[in-house]
């Protein structure tokens, strides 16, 4: 089977470091050990690093996973005028000479291939499946709440060519897959498709998230209860609420954040926070930290707080139950029920402290939590759940 990938983050050790989800590179590499599977994946060059080394295509798994290396997204453009531009000669390439079974869309780097397809669908019948990590509609929504102002080429460039994306896969593919249930019934709310919808939930390594291994010193000394959050920080995620909630807890409860600012503004309204009230020695932003080493993050935390308004499923909640850690929250719901994990009913400072203490004071449920993710969320599991739609096709 022959499968093409388009996605526009695949953050394997050649692309490095600040990346965005590794999920589309370790289900590439689950599927490139499976037999009789070969993947082709077309990608934006996150950091430039390949390009500038001239390396516009390698393998891995032993030649069964084909990179192909697309220009990186021009800043405040998106991808959509470089990396997804270049999808369709790309594809056609590729349909002729390597004589792809099914495409496997992720979100909007294929807008203009499956623009093609909404034109020349009678005449290319290649199946194509879609993945969808949540309708842009219902994010942009959730910020226009919150009264957050997006940026001018944001909200008039990127955003209209998301819905565009988001619109056309519900009619020209063959197959959505949702991964959640609640962004399934955010599909079926807006969009109304007339194609199947799946669920397939987001995973994680489990060789290399482990209890086991590792840790980091974050230097706050003995006794300390350490909350933590990484990846993306954006007021989506209430970042700020994060660091608020220290202010309603005891000086035991320290926080150290990881990751990409979304913008320098939101980060200096943190900065405020933490001088306003004094959380100076309670606080610790650390940098960017790359997917290979953010294990050793994870196993040295005791609380991993994502009080998000709106999500798929977080690889980070995944990762950070798969080492120890236990979760509180928000913006999402998980298919099979794991205990270390507290949903928040209601996002603010107070409800995250007061969740805090009770999941930091209750019982630790890891043999059977992990019991769940080695069943349910292990990439190889994913890998035989995709494995079930593409054959449909064949």
């Amino acid at each position: 089977m022959k499968i093409l990938r388009i996605i526009y983050d695949f953050a394997d050790k050649n692309v490095a470091a600040k990346g965005l989800g590794p999920g589309p590179y370790e289900l590439s590499v689950a599927q490139g050990n499976r037999k009789d599977y070969e993947v082709f994946v077309l990608t934006g060059n996150l950091n430039g690093k390949n390009l500038k080394e001239f390396r516009f295509h390698y393998d891995l798994c032993n030649g069964k996973v084909h990179v192909y290396n697309l220009p990186r997204a021009l800043w405040k453009f998106g991808p959509f005028l470089t990396s997804s531009v270049l999808v369709l000669p790309y594809y056609l390439f590729l349909k002729i000479f390597k004589h792809i079974d099914v495409v496997h869309n992720q979100q909007q780097m294929g807008v203009w291939f499956l623009l093609y397809k909404k034109v020349f669908g009678r005449l290319d019948k290649t199946p194509v499946v879609h993945s969808n990590h949540g309708p842009i509609i219902a994010r942009e929504k959730k910020l226009l709440e919150q009264n957050v102002k997006l940026p001018f080429m944001t909200k008039y460039f990127e955003y209209p060519i998301h819905r565009l994306s988001d619109y056309l896969s519900t009619v020209v593919s063959d197959t959505l897959i949702a991964v959640s249930e609640n962004t399934k019934n955010e599909l079926i709310e807006l969009y109304h498709p007339k194609i199947p919808i799946g669920i397939i939930e987001n995973a994680v390594n489990t060789q290399k998230f482990t209890r086991d291994g590792k840790k980091e010193d974050f230097g706050f000394g003995k006794g300390s209860i350490i909350l933590a959050n990484g990846g993306r920080l954006s007021k989506r995620k209430n970042i700020d609420f994060i660091v608020e909630s220290l202010k309603y807890l005891d000086k035991r409860y320290k926080l150290v954040i990881w990751g990409e600012w979304d913008e320098k503004d939101f980060k200096d309204s943190i900065d405020k926070i933490v001088r306003k009230n004094n959380l100076s020695t309670r606080y610790k932003y650390i940098g960017i930290k790359p997917y290979w080493i953010v294990d050793n993050y994870f196993r040295s935390m005791d609380v991993f707080v994502l009080p998000s308004n709106h999500e798929g499923l977080p690889k980070v909640v995944l990762e950070a139950l798969s080492c120890g850690a236990k979760v509180v929250a928000s913006g999402f719901k998980l298919e099979h029920a794991v205990k270390n994990l507290y949903m928040l009913q209601e996002v603010n400072p107070k409800t995250i402290a007061d969740a805090v203490i009770r999941a930091s004071h209750e019982k630790d449920y890891y043999l059977s939590t992990r019991k769940v993710i080695d069943t349910f969320y292990s990439w190889d599991s994913k890998a035989e759940e995709y494995h079930k739609v593409f054959k449909k096709f064949l």
